[in-house]
């Protein structure tokens, strides 16, 4: 493992900061262009994202808080896309953002740790994590009256979650098994590097979450 408490919320910053920009940045484009299964791209990447930070700090608890850093940086798509604030633009995804850290840390909670874990096992995990992601935004999206969901009926809900999550569980399948890779081939090189070279880790890291932020400001 990288990350230690407290070195664990460091980290989670460092990925929340890299996953938030990048659904500003990529999500809100492919938003935008009206891309099909858009939502399979973001969660694929966001399940991949949050497999190499399982590998590195060994606590599925702080996935939860991993996505709520990445939401908040769905306001900012308001600013560069020209949409209001509280528009369905930003809230929805915001919130499907927060449901999928929600459901990844509890299916690896369930799972302990990918560690050791053989491939089939950590692809089970990624597409239940995709599946109940989506399942959790839907049944969100209906309580709170996101979107359609309100006016749809209780066979339609189910068909829209089998037909929309089915494509993000597929790409969670894969990504869980390539992100769970990388993570523990960088763990080794990054945690060798922090011990040898901490004065130049720590700075970097913190450079990188300030650029995060700062580009919100300039793109």
């Amino acid at each position: 493992e990288i990350c230690h408490w407290p070195q664990s919320l460091f980290c989670t910053v460092v990925f929340g900061s890299v996953w938030g920009i990048t659904e500003l940045v990529l999500g809100g484009f492919l938003h935008a262009i009206h891309l099909p299964h858009k939502g399979a791209v973001m969660g694929g990447f966001a399940i991949s994202l949050m497999a190499m930070f399982i590998a590195a700090t060994g606590k599925p608890l702080l996935v939860p808080l991993l996505g709520v850093i990445a939401a908040s940086f769905k306001p900012f798509s308001a600013l560069l896309f020209g949409m209001p604030v509280m528009s369905p633009f930003v809230i929805n995804p915001a919130v499907a953002i927060i449901m999928q850290a929600l459901a990844v840390g509890a299916v690896l909670v369930v799972m302990k740790r990918m560690a050791g874990q053989h491939i089939l096992a950590r692809a089970g995990s990624g597409f239940a994590a995709g599946f109940l992601g989506f399942s959790l935004y839907g049944l969100t999206a209906s309580v709170a009256g996101m979107g359609i969901w309100p006016t749809l009926d209780v066979a339609s809900r189910l068909n829209l979650v089998w037909t929309s999550a089915i494509p993000i569980s597929m790409a969670g399948a894969v990504m869980m098994v390539i992100g769970s890779y990388l993570g523990r081939a960088g763990a080794l090189r990054l945690s060798a590097f922090r011990m040898l070279h901490p004065r130049v880790f720590y700075p970097a890291s913190f450079s990188l979450i300030l650029l995060c932020w700062v580009t919100t400001v300039f793109i």
